[in-house]
């Protein structure tokens, strides 16, 4: 463990490192993981850099005061004589004579509203640096009274260049060391917020009933359970809509329907949804969704394709046509977005339609043994039979 652990929660030690994994070289780090804290880095450090180092962590604390910042700053400054370094071993090794000046020479400025430094093909920049500050420290670290607007900093950077100094006269080691004594004192100056944490966290049950759940059973109709899926997925989605659908293998046009699934607001259609539990590509495209093709050209409505997978062929004949389309992966980035009583909503409207749309029984007891494996205190498990009371319909 790294003495810089001391004092950080386990999640503050894990942005700052994956915040340093993304610029420092893995195998650095993969050798300052193994260093304890009687053997780190730090101890490999002259007494000439370790006084650079603490100039430039002083001088950051000097500037918080005014400007918090320019905290910020200074680990951009350390970030990018880091990624230099990777291409140029002038800035690879302690150098206790590097002058602002001197940086300025050998690099070309690039930028007027902040510093992006070039030679040859080599082109970095501070403002992409401070950008993930602001949001390490904002909401990685909860420290939202660090500011967050970056050019009022980073366009300012020649104030500062002081610490720009300081930072390029670092060696590697000088730099890692900079970087968690510049991240402590964040830690230590910026005031943590307080959030409303629930312990245990609520569940995801309908992302993972879309993710884990098996569509396929004895006692159900094939695509059944993926059309209860996206029944529920609709119901949750345009809850203000009225929902018309029948059971799988009814023919839409028998019903006076136009997709799988139709939502009104009043008398007019305002979605219309074919469900397809398959891939849909160039091959079958047209045959299985030309019915949401005509809907698309001939109505006002939304018209929905959902299929468990799309190749980019047929999503693009699709969207060509007006359709708009949704795969699982569509679902499941949405799906994650939903808070637990969203997801519970349209858990419920899947049971909904098993039940009284399908009247599939099997089908009801099915979801909810799933439902106990991942969402143990959800209240529709009132309605989940036992195993004795459902091996006996079972034999009735």
């Amino acid at each position: 463990m790294s003495k810089w652990t001391d004092g950080r929660a386990d999640h503050e030690d894990e942005a700052i490192e994956a915040f340093l994994t993304s610029h420092f070289p893995a195998t650095y780090l993969e050798d300052q993981a193994g260093l304890s804290d009687y053997d780190d880095s730090d101890d490999e450090i002259s007494d000439a850099e370790r006084e650079v180092i603490d100039a430039l962590v002083s001088e950051a604390g000097t500037q918080f005061s005014s400007s918090k910042g320019t905290l910020g700053l200074a680990i951009d400054f350390v970030v990018l004589a880091e990624e230099l370094a990777k291409h140029d071993d002038w800035v690879a090794g302690f150098d206790p004579d590097i002058t602002v000046d001197d940086i300025l020479d050998r690099y070309d400025s690039m930028a007027k509203s902040s510093l992006t430094l070039k030679r040859g093909g080599i082109r970095e920049g501070i403002r992409a640096f401070h950008n993930e500050l602001i949001e390490l420290f904002r909401e990685d670290l909860n420290r939202t009274n660090f500011p967050s607007s970056p050019g009022h900093h980073t366009g300012e950077w020649e104030r500062y260049d002081d610490m720009l100094e300081l930072a390029f006269r670092l060696s590697r080691d000088g730099r890692y060391v900079a970087a968690q004594e510049l991240f402590d004192l964040g830690l230590e100056r910026l005031e943590s917020s307080e959030y409303e944490r629930r312990d245990p966290p609520f569940e995801d049950p309908f992302l993972k009933v879309l993710r884990d759940y098996k569509r396929k059973a004895p006692n159900e109709q094939g695509g059944s359970a993926y059309q209860a899926l996206c029944y529920g997925y609709v119901k949750a989605e345009w809850s203000h809509l009225s929902l018309r659908a029948s059971k799988v293998r009814t023919g839409s046009s028998r019903q006076q329907r136009y997709g799988d699934i139709d939502g009104y607001h009043g008398p007019d259609l305002m979605i219309s949804v074919e469900v397809k539990d398959r891939v849909i590509d160039a091959s079958n495209v047209s045959a299985e969704l030309g019915t949401m093709m005509k809907v698309a050209e001939n109505t006002t409505a939304i018209a929905i394709a959902i299929c468990t997978e799309v190749s980019t062929d047929a999503r693009e004949t699709l969207e060509e046509a007006g359709v708009r389309v949704l795969d699982d992966a569509d679902l499941e980035r949405q799906v994650r977005l939903w808070d637990y009583h969203k997801q519970n909503r349209a858990l419920h409207g899947m049971l909904h339609f098993f039940a009284n749309i399908e009247e599939n029984p099997d089908g009801v007891q099915r979801l909810l043994r799933f439902v106990s494996t991942v969402d143990p205190d959800n209240r529709v498990l009132d309605h989940l039979m036992d195993s004795d009371t459902q091996t006996s319909l079972d034999q009735t």
